[in-house]
């Protein structure tokens, strides 16, 4: 087989996955002053001081503070892959807020998929100790190291969203959703279905609540992938299934 043909197959870089907040989430005036869409990683739950461990084989390009980062490390791919466009590129993920005094890594060090390169913890601009984790391809004339790269107009400074790349489906969508409810399964329900062009939030309209809007946008997902519905009031077994289903590989 071809590796510069290949996909990137990630693992993911803690023992335990329970995603707070997806790839796009969060399209708010914070984010539109950064010159971006929404968030550009996916956030998950890690207690102060939970192992973080190297998605996939590489080199530790960048380890230190990062600004709102905080303790950071960036691991690049030593191999192409095949690029979001379909042309081979080098990849490279972050890991952000990791807890001080307990980098296991430093910059051009090899490290192996599985290995524990730090700690979590919530430095940098975070309220609570999590792990953010982002991917992107190498854009031409990149720097290894650097992150954010403003010149890619994708809306996210060149980041992906690295759901799909995993080796294994992470299920974002646990629990039956209903119209009328609130809350964080609501607001990553309601990013996904902006991402796929299904659900235009108005100016101003905060995110997490099943209303009308939502409603139909789920109506829509449901005939697309001809589940039954009953306008949209539900999003149940069989619609999750589908909604973590197109996270997968």
């Amino acid at each position: 087989m071809d590796i510069k043909k290949s996909r990137l197959i990630l693992t993911p870089p803690l023992k335990e996955i329970s995603m707070t907040q997806s790839f796009g989430q969060n399209a708010t005036e914070l984010y539109s002053k950064l010159g971006m869409k929404g968030h550009s990683g996916i956030d998950f739950v890690a207690l102060d001081g939970t192992p973080c461990y190297s998605a996939h084989d590489g080199r530790v390009t960048y380890a230190g503070y990062d600004g709102a980062g905080g303790l950071t490390i960036v691991i690049r791919t030593e191999q192409e892959f095949e690029g979001v466009d379909g042309v081979p590129s080098y990849w490279k993920t972050i890991y952000c807020h990791l807890k001080k005094g307990t980098l296991k890594v430093t910059g051009g060090q090899q490290v192996k998929v599985g290995q524990h390169i730090a700690d979590c913890d919530n430095t940098g601009a975070s309220t609570g100790s999590h792990l953010h984790f982002g991917l992107k391809p190498i854009y031409r004339g990149e720097e290894d190291w650097i992150w954010e790269n403003a010149d890619v107009n994708n809306g996210y400074r060149g980041a992906v969203d690295p759901t799909p790349y995993f080796d294994n489906s992470i299920d974002v969508f646990k629990k039956v959703i209903k119209q009328g409810q609130s809350g964080e399964d609501v607001t990553q329900l309601q990013a996904f279905l902006v991402r796929k062009g299904l659900l235009v939030m108005p100016p101003n309209t905060q995110f997490g609540f099943y209303g009308n809007l939502t409603a139909q946008a789920v109506k829509a997902y449901q005939i697309s992938k001809g589940i039954p519905h009953n306008n949209g009031v539900q999003v149940g077994p069989q619609t999750l299934k589908a909604l973590n289903n197109d996270y997968s590989i």
